[in-house]
């Protein structure tokens, strides 16, 4: 066993499935008036959850791309600033994140005024960028937006649409596909000041933290996911709904990947 244990740990874990997958679709609901976010139904409920200074309507309804659910939208007015935000959505167990929405803009500018922004804890903000064809954004016709750009595995996604300047802006259908298993993770397990995790063995069923760390991860020895959260240095996490065995932990200190073999007794 031991000898099989080794020989697993001194490899990196491999995805186990390599198509994508969907890992969050949102239709915008079927309002049958114009809405305010928090009072629209959406397709999603707890724990995602709908915010911003932009409405639902039902005028202008999507059409012309695959997909297409020609319901309600959310509308952005031509003020800058106005907003669309989609929180608590869990990528945890995927990789290689892709987002997908459609998207009507009030002028035939191909100028990409409507920013698109992701968050794995709801303050600190990445941008993603997209390319829309000269001419393309007219009145009438939705395009689907394919954006470009890292999308974060994690427990609690966010997601931002901002309007930057005075253009009207419809966006529906917005969906994340993703591949399900496993990212790859190398043994890296010391960090500045001590170790990753501080008790290997664990018997008191909480495992204890050397560093800040994001984004944790604990794999069983079929390489899924078992346990998730982000700690503070010397606080714990409990595992004792887990069983007695080997497992791989993983996280992110310092902006860094780390990752820890741990025997449960």
């Amino acid at each position: 066993m031991k000898k099989i244990y080794s020989l697993f740990a001194a490899m990196v874990f491999s995805a186990f499935v390599s198509a994508q997958t969907t890992i969050y679709s949102e239709n915008m609901g079927t309002p049958t008036a114009t809405t305010a976010i928090s009072a629209n139904t959406f397709q999603n409920g707890s724990p995602i959850s709908y915010s911003g200074t932009a409405d639902v309507r039902v005028s202008s309804a999507s059409s012309g791309y695959t997909g297409a659910s020609g319901g309600g939208n959310i509308f952005f007015t031509g003020t800058a600033g106005t907003n669309f935000i989609v929180s608590g959505i869990n990528t945890s167990s995927y990789s290689n994140i892709q987002m997908s929405f459609g998207q009507l803009k009030s002028t035939n500018a191909s100028s990409n005024e409507l920013t698109v922004e992701v968050s794995s804890d709801g303050s600190n903000w990445t941008p993603l960028t997209y390319t829309r064809p000269t001419g393309s954004g007219t009145t009438t016709s939705y395009l689907l937006i394919n954006p470009t750009g890292t999308i974060p595995a994690t427990s609690s996604l966010s997601i931002r649409f901002t309007n930057t300047n005075t253009t009207q802006w419809r966006i529906d259908d917005l969906k994340l596909t993703g591949t399900a298993g496993t990212l790859a993770v190398t043994n890296l397990s010391t960090v500045k000041g001590g170790n990753f995790v501080k008790n290997t063995f664990v018997k008191n069923d909480e495992i204890t933290f050397g560093a800040d760390a994001k984004d944790i991860k604990v794999y069983n020895m079929l390489g899924q996911i078992v346990k998730t959260a982000s700690v503070k240095e010397n606080e714990s996490v409990s595992v004792a709904e887990l069983q007695k065995g080997n497992y791989i932990v993983t996280g992110t200190v310092n902006n860094k990947p780390v990752s820890q073999k741990i025997l449960k007794d």
